[in-house]
């Protein structure tokens, strides 16, 4: 299966070292960055000599109808607000023929329907496993496991650097410290803003409702409390009575409509998401027939979301019969 990546950032890289690492019946024949040009290369692109610093011959990325690939895999940086250029991208992929694998939440949240609508009009598949929790399972959960069930309830912690810093703040670490901490890790952007204020777990509370439950909300409709010094505060508080403050979003159906909520919530130890702390995450759905299900991933990195996008291309593959992946080792 020939795939098309669009982004070589710290997820492109990884997910082109986990493709040289496991023999994946996968071959990269296009690969196209924002500032270091493109390549095009039907026959397959040697990816150690991309990894190893190489100049990338083309100035700028063909447009995507024209790339010899089956799969589009889009992990460009992104504009949280518009979805942008990733919306594009994927347009384009589905339009010319592409199943289209991404990791960005911005699409999804902002034009989920409009996606599936046209991945299904042109027979193709749109996966995006790695937009909520990195590698954390939650759709393909809901098609392998749950595919009966009605998700009444979710609720979880999807903001590795918010839960990192209310998890610090709880042992006494001063705010601006256990944020710095995460930025030096690499868990949080430059500008943290789009996690302290809320707007990243709106995003990827919007597709858990959209997807999981049917709901037709965008990001402003979910309720958003900031993680901010008084958060901080009360992390610290709860710690010294036994309990813990963790940075959730929350999705229930009321009278007939999908409310949905993300901010910091004081958890008692019997609580699933009690542990689930620095910076794991999780997520806990309540359902008709299979009841209280709770998954947890404990300190992803980046190699954790390129596995995700992994998972993604393998489903296609098997589904399409290009290989089987019980025979990649």
């Amino acid at each position: 299966m020939r795939i098309a990546l669009h982004g070589f950032g710290n997820v492109g890289r990884a997910l082109a070292r986990i493709l040289l690492a496991t023999n994946a019946p996968f071959t990269v024949t296009a690969l196209a960055t924002r500032q270091h040009g493109a390549v095009v290369y039907g026959g397959g692109i040697d990816l150690s000599t991309i990894l190893a610093g190489t100049d990338l011959p083309l100035g700028s990325a063909p447009p995507i109808a024209s790339l010899p690939a089956d799969v589009l895999v889009e992990v460009t940086p992104l504009d949280p607000v518009a979805g942008e250029p990733a919306l594009t991208y994927i347009r384009e992929a589905l339009n010319a023929g592409m199943h289209v694998v991404t990791a960005n939440k911005g699409p999804i949240a902002r034009a989920y329907r409009e996606l599936d609508a046209l991945a299904r009009r042109q027979g193709r598949m749109l996966r995006f496993e790695a937009a909520v929790a990195d590698c954390l399972p939650v759709f393909t959960l809901r098609r392998a496991a749950l595919p009966l069930a009605k998700i009444r309830e979710i609720r979880g912690i999807v903001s590795s650097t918010n839960n990192h810093i209310l998890t610090a703040a709880a042992a006494g670490v001063p705010f601006a410290d256990a944020q710095a901490d995460a930025q030096r890790l690499g868990i949080a952007e430059a500008d943290p803003r789009n996690d302290l204020d809320g707007h990243d777990a709106a995003a990827k509370a919007t597709i858990l409702a959209n997807v999981l439950m049917d709901a037709d909300i965008v990001p402003e409709d979910v309720s958003r409390e900031p993680i901010d010094e008084r958060a901080a505060t009360a992390a610290r508080a709860a710690a010294a009575g036994g309990d813990r403050v963790r940075p959730l979003v929350e999705i229930a159906r009321r009278v007939g409509r999908v409310v949905a909520s993300c901010g910091p919530r004081r958890l008692g130890p019997l609580d699933p998401l009690y542990a689930v702390d620095d910076f794991s995450m999780g997520l806990v759905f309540e359902t008709d027939l299979a009841g209280r299900v709770a998954v947890q991933l404990h300190d992803p990195h980046v190699d954790q979301v390129a596995y995700a996008i992994l998972t993604d291309l393998l489903e296609i593959a098997a589904t399409t019969g290009i290989d089987d992946p019980r025979r990649l080792r």
